[in-house]
């Protein structure tokens, strides 16, 4: 009888964390784990911060180096991304055209930037910041730029324009609520940081959104208020939220509400199928519901 197969789909935090716990736990199967982007698993938490800052390069960003992934024996599928899941055969389909069978399914998908969606937020100049590649773009437009606005005051928003100010970019912060990282965060611990922001010399405006991002020759120059004023920007950075990417589990049939709907295993409906970490939501009784973090 062939070995089970554990596939995981996802190579960000949780998905490696689940491929290097199930070695850990003595899990003796197969375990394939499927990353859409062409490099190893990274943290993100330094992408706005020390990486993007340059204090630390790429390969302090790795998860593990290469060596333990063929140590541990996990199959590392690199730049590729399931396109379908066949529930009755159990198996996946990725673009590259490879399927791969499994025995136990981990959804580890994520999430993605929600987007801008005012007019300009297609032109040159207005960038997102969650994946590697987006910090290394980044850190190359800093080296250039002068006026930034960061459309949400949140922990990516406030730390990137902590690393824009010392670099000496001016820095203004729009917040369409009257609190930054309020989602998060007491009341005191957010105006500390307001306050910490405007000391180093950032503006920041609350209660404050965006209606027009403004360009020229198909590059933005500056950002329209919904307080009707204009700042000008040659680099916009928009952090206003994440997506859960549940495409693949609603496709396949999976309950999805703000995320793929799990018990406290975390099981989905789907037998022999698992969802963790940013894409999943999960029951939470300190929350009298459920909660997706």
């Amino acid at each position: 009888m062939p070995a089970p197969v554990a596939a995981i789909v996802g190579a960000g935090q949780a998905g490696f964390q689940a491929a290097a716990y199930l070695r850990q736990e003595g899990f003796a199967g197969r375990v394939v784990l499927i990353g859409d982007e062409p490099v190893l698993p990274y943290q993100r938490p330094p992408l706005s911060k020390s990486y993007l800052a340059g204090e630390t390069g790429v390969d302090d960003l790795w998860l593990r180096p290469t060596e333990f992934y063929a140590k541990q024996q996990i199959d590392l599928v690199y730049d590729d991304a399931v396109t379908e899941i066949d529930r009755t055969k159990r198996r996946l389909r990725l673009v590259s055209g490879r399927e791969i069978c499994w025995d136990h399914l981990v959804l580890a998908t994520g999430a993605r930037n929600r987007p801008l969606a005012v007019p300009g937020a297609e032109l040159d100049g207005v960038l997102p910041l969650r994946t590697l590649a987006d910090t290394d773009t980044l850190r190359r437009r800093l080296e250039e730029a002068h006026e930034i606005v960061v459309v949400g005051a949140g922990f990516i928003g406030l730390e990137f324009a902590s690393v824009a100010i010392a670099r000496g970019a001016a820095v203004h912060i729009l917040e369409i609520t009257l609190q930054p990282m309020g989602r998060v965060v007491s009341a005191q611990t957010s105006q500390f940081f307001a306050d910490a922001h405007i000391r180093w010399g950032a503006e920041v405006s609350l209660a404050t959104g965006v209606t027009r991002i403004v360009g020229a020759n198909g590059r933005a120059t500056g950002v329209e208020t919904t307080d009707g004023r204009h700042l000008p920007a040659d680099l916009v950075l928009v952090c206003i939220g994440v997506i859960p990417n549940t495409e693949l589990a609603g496709k396949t049939g999976l309950a999805v509400d703000n995320g793929s709907v799990v018990d406290e295993y975390p099981a989905t409906g789907g037998r022999s199928i698992f969802a963790i970490g940013d894409c999943s939501n999960v029951p939470a009784p300190f929350a009298s519901g459920r909660v997706r973090l």
